[in-house]
């Protein structure tokens, strides 16, 4: 089979997309998940790719469609119980997450074996990041290489390819500890050292067993290890807590019971109650902050047995809403710096802060609910939106409220130089009986959100590396704003509350690696705080200055929503105590999820060798298959961006093995180094001094130079799939001449639809919903060249077929545009 037809094969219908909501595919084991590290590939684009190019040629039309129909799957009719009406169509095959067929997968493998005469075709990703490509080609039992440059990429990969084969299988029994609700809280841990944590491990009872967080897991009984992980995470939560709760205050209030989900009956109408003051909860020893004191004094049993009669209830925090301020230079009032007023704006509630200025000094806040029933059409219920729930800030600065004096985006900026940017609490997000509610904050709240520097310097005293003062990338750097700011080290990204929770969590985590001694072989000990570490990342990524709080969807949005380090006016401040986003239990549930997926992946696939290594250094041996997704030209800050995750990556891991420490053994991760000709490939003209040219030159020569190893590094009959998503001609020219360069030739393209098209990126703008794969294979050293005019016209010709296919299959928009490069490229 020709790669044309055989791409085509494993794609008849157009662009494929696994799901178009990104938080589906990473909650059945997107590897992403583990770092929060945003997705750029579904990995059924990389199974269907890797497996059609090692697919045999079946060798008619017939056959062709028969391994498609096998691969994609079929339409099935789901019918309903009577079985007369068809509730749904669903499409089963092995591209569909949670429908792997185990069988077909074998039936595949088998081919692929004996198409390579029963040995196992070796598989390079030499630019490998989160790891879909690699752990795509494990699943389908190849000999798999990942490598990476980057300590926090190759982590990942670690992750997703070395530790599930390392911990896969029946498992272990459950070890037991304190009960549930005992203070078990590390205190004073040198975690300088593996030995110095042992010392503070003597101090932790283990002699009842542990809260079960698994129906299926019974004391004594072997359970896998997510549960495993599970478990010891919610011990890290524990003994977090109770270090913890005085810092994020929970209140009750007075009102009847409102399970969620439930109407009242309206057999008994609500009674009415007089409304008290919201009273506050003092935690216990463990940090537990409960009701059942207050009401079994007030009330007896058969007043709480009634949902209808009112009695206190609970309402954790989930998250506390900034904004940063500046003075007015006219009038001297605090300015609030808000984009928006809105707090909550879904179908079913709209509440909004309202601004009051003061006589002096600034402003007063208050938190209302809007009615917008008499708003009839999308266009009007924007339009009212924009006028009453309009902030202070706009692009020409910020507006005080007081005088109406604007102050200049460049004011602003030098206020933050200065340091002279305040912040204020505005308001204050509960779980409420129906979901979110909202109010303003207490003096108590206010002032337990004050972490004195000197109670910081005593946890981090105790944590390698201390305080994260590292620099964070210059003035210039592509999608950096925050240094024009004044946020110039990465402790700046975080409040002083924020950076005492990562600690202490972080501190937790390392000792779980030696509270286990008894119950754990070394793997799994390494394994279980390995897996913990980006649990204490994601908490960082949702608790930080930068995180913004989304009023459509009432939840905390990831920091990197977007590849960009924008500047942020209002900010979330998540409760990591909580069990709701931004929480540490739900970030190890995440992590539990993917493990689940990939035990499985490790016990049916091949083997896979993770390398902490340059794409320009030649692997050891031969590939058959070098299938790649390289950098994209001047599009991601990857190095820059990826230190964020690195800082707080060192300082857990330091200690956990010997590769870690060799790892994460600099301040920062790699960038371009000059001297070495070697390091990071992106065309970023910050790092040469501002010369764009330069700049291209440098990244150009770089790809050239990869794919000319990677040509030394494939097998002659082999081949090279490079994975590419761009809208810049000057990206296209860089890619298509370091695969001249470098001696390769396209002989197929096919366009995938990869990306989700509810990411933030493609609301905003005319983003690429697909990727163009490209199929290439080592030039012939006799190979001819063409007259200029006869390639000009076969690339007309080709183009202009491919392009009708494409229409065909419901290509549109810049993604049919940037489809016709893999045609041309083909016929050149």
């Amino acid at each position: 089979m020709s790669d044309r037809r055989l791409i085509e094969a494993a794609f008849p219908l157009g662009p494929v997309s696994e799901n178009s909501v990104r938080e589906r595919y990473v909650a059945h084991g997107h590897v992403s998940t583990l770092h929060t590290w945003p997705a750029r590939r579904p990995l059924a684009a990389s199974r269907g790719v890797i497996l059609s190019t090692l697919l045999p040629d079946p060798g008619d039309e017939a056959g062709r469609r028969e391994v498609v129909g096998r691969m994609a799957g079929y339409d099935v009719e789901v019918r309903d119980k009577d079985e007369n009406l068809i509730d749904r169509v669903e499409r089963e095959g092995i591209f569909h997450w949670g429908r792997e067929n185990e069988d077909e997968l074998d039936k595949f493998r088998g081919q692929v074996l004996e198409a390579y005469r029963g040995r196992a075709p070796r598989v390079l990703d030499p630019f490998a990041g989160g790891g879909a490509i690699p752990l795509e080609a494990m699943r389908l039992g190849c000999e798999v290489e990942a490598a990476d440059l980057n300590p926090v990429a190759w982590f990942i990969l670690r992750c997703t390819l070395h530790y599930p084969a390392l911990v896969a299988g029946p498992g272990l029994p459950l070890p037991v500890c304190r009960p549930e609700g005992a203070a078990v809280a590390p205190n004073e841990s040198e975690a300088g050292s593996r030995g110095s944590l042992r010392k503070s491990a003597a101090r932790v009872s283990r002699d009842t067993p542990p809260r079960l967080l698994s129906p299926a897991a019974k004391p004594g009984s072997p359970v896998v290890f997510p549960e495993h992980l599970r478990m010891w995470g919610r011990r890290v939560l524990d003994w977090a807590r109770a270090e913890l709760a005085a810092r994020y205050p929970t209140y009750a209030d007075f009102e009847p019971v409102r399970r969620k989900g439930r109407r009242r009956s309206g057999k008994r109408p609500e009674i009415p109650y007089e409304k008290r003051p919201m009273r506050f909860l003092e935690p216990d020893a463990s940090g537990i902050a409960s009701t059942d004191a207050l009401n079994e004094e007030e009330f007896d049993s058969d007043y709480l047995a009634d949902d209808n009669n009112p009695r206190w209830v609970e309402k954790p925090p989930v998250a506390y809403l900034w904004a940063r301020t500046v003075e007015c230079g006219n009038c001297r009032a605090e300015i609030p710096l808000l984009k928006t007023l809105w707090l909550c704006r879904t179908q079913q509630k709209r509440v909004r802060l309202t601004l009051t200025p003061r006589e002096v000094g600034g402003v007063d806040f208050s938190v209302e609910a809007v009615s917008d029933g008499s708003i009839s059409s999308s266009g009007s219920r924007g339009e009212h939106d924009g006028s009453v729930g309009a902030g202070t800030m706009s692009r020409r600065g910020a507006t005080c409220p007081c005088c109406g004096t604007v102050t200049t985006m460049r004011d602003l900026r030098a206020a933050g130089e200065a340091g002279r940017l305040g912040e204020r609490m505005t308001a204050v997000v509960v779980n409420g009986q129906r979901g979110k509610e909202y109010r303003l904050p207490t003096e108590a709240e206010i002032a337990a959100s004050c972490v004195s520097d000197g109670e910081l310097e005593a946890l981090y005293a105790d944590i390698p590396f201390g305080l994260p003062k590292e620099p964070t990338p210059p003035v210039g750097t592509l999608g950096v704003r925050i240094p024009r700011y004044g946020f110039d080290t990465w402790r700046k990204l975080f409040t002083n509350r924020q950076l005492l929770a990562i600690g202490t969590l972080m501190r937790c985590v390392r000792l779980c690696g030696v509270a286990g001694d008894d119950d754990y072989d070394a793997t799994w000990r390494e394994a279980l705080v390995a897996f913990l570490a980006p649990a204490v990342s994601r908490v960082a990524e949702r608790g930080n200055v930068l995180a913004m709080w989304t009023s459509a969807f009432e939840k905390i949005s990831a920091t990197f929503a977007r590849f960009v380090l924008p500047m942020v006016w209002d900010y979330a401040e998540s409760c990591p105590l909580s069990d709701t986003t931004g929480g540490f239990n739900q970030a190890v549930e995440w992590i539990a999820r993917v493990i689940d997926h990939l035990n499985k992946v490790a016990e049916q696939g091949g083997e896979a060798k993770v390398e902490l290594r340059s794409a320009m250094d030649r692997p050891m041996r031969e590939f058959d298959l070098i299938c790649t997704d390289p950098p994209y030209y001047d599009a991601i800050p990857y190095s820059d961006l990826m230190d964020f995750f690195y800082i707080w990556l060192r300082r857990t891991l330091h200690g956990l093995s010997e590769e870690t420490d060799r790892a994460f053994a600099t301040a920062l991760g790699p960038k371009w180094d000059r001297e070495a000709n070697d390091g990071e490939l992106i065309d970023d003209a910050s790092r040469f001094g501002g010369s764009r040219k330069t700049s291209k030159k440098n990244y150009e020569d770089g790809m050239a130079q990869c794919f000319g190893r990677f040509r030394e590094s494939l097998r002659d009959d082999g081949r090279f799939v490079v994975v590419f998503a761009s809208k810049d001609p000057n990206a296209w020219e860089t890619l298509v001449s370091a695969i001249i360069r470098s001696g390769f030739t396209a002989t197929a393209s096919w366009p995938i639809q990869t990306e989700s098209r509810t990411r933030h990126r493609a609301k905003s703008s005319a983003a690429l919903a697909s990727s163009i794969w490209l199929v290439c294979r080592k030039r012939p050293a006799a190979a001819r060249a063409g007259w200029d005019n006869r390639v000009l016209a076969e690339m007309r010709t080709n183009i202009t077929q491919r392009l009708r296919d494409f229409w065909d299959a419901g290509l549109r928009g810049p993604d049919f545009v940037w489809a016709a490069t893999g045609p041309a490229l083909e016929a050149f």
